[in-house]
């Protein structure tokens, strides 16, 4: 389900809401950042730490499910870009890997949201395996979440 969501990131499918859900268009066209400014690679580490922080508050504040919560991240990011007037395609380079410049910001700026992963993890843990997370694997998986966002990100690319 979630290549099939991220995969229309790339083609800037239409992506379609439930009535409940806020009106993600507008918020799309709403949340324009001066990427002249700031940069288009900038603007893109951006967009994508917020998509990663959503899904993890997603999951730690409210009673989405993992899918639930991936759904949202995957369709903010697509119109944060779209809004922006960014391809997503242009966040990769020859390898298909995300450009360090970007993967170097996206890190750190995902490290802001670490509280909402540290609680969001053992949520996704037991709802994906039925089992109890170590601490030891909440710490780890704290502190991979944005390199794991980023490669999910990849594989995803690479049709993986």
């Amino acid at each position: 389900m979630k290549k099939f969501l991220i995969a229309s990131l790339f083609l800037f499918a239409p992506v379609s809401y439930s009535a409940e859900t806020p009106d993600m268009e507008n918020l799309g066209k709403a949340m324009k950042l001066n990427c002249k400014t700031f940069g288009n690679e900038s603007c893109t580490s951006r967009f994508i730490a917020v998509s990663a922080c959503t899904f993890a508050y997603g999951i730690a504040k409210s009673d989405k499910t993992v899918e639930e919560s991936l759904d949202i991240a995957d369709d903010l990011f697509v119109l944060l870009m779209r809004g922006n007037g960014l391809n997503p395609n242009d966040m990769f380079d020859e390898k298909n890997l995300v450009k360090e410049s970007i993967r170097s910001e996206t890190i750190e700026r995902v490290d802001k949201c670490k509280e909402w992963t540290r609680e969001a993890i053992p949520k996704i843990v037991l709802e994906r395996t039925g089992k109890e997370a170590t601490p030891e694997f909440v710490d780890g998986a704290t502190m991979t979440f944005g390199f794991w966002w980023l490669s999910t990100l990849e594989q995803i690319k690479r049709g993986e």
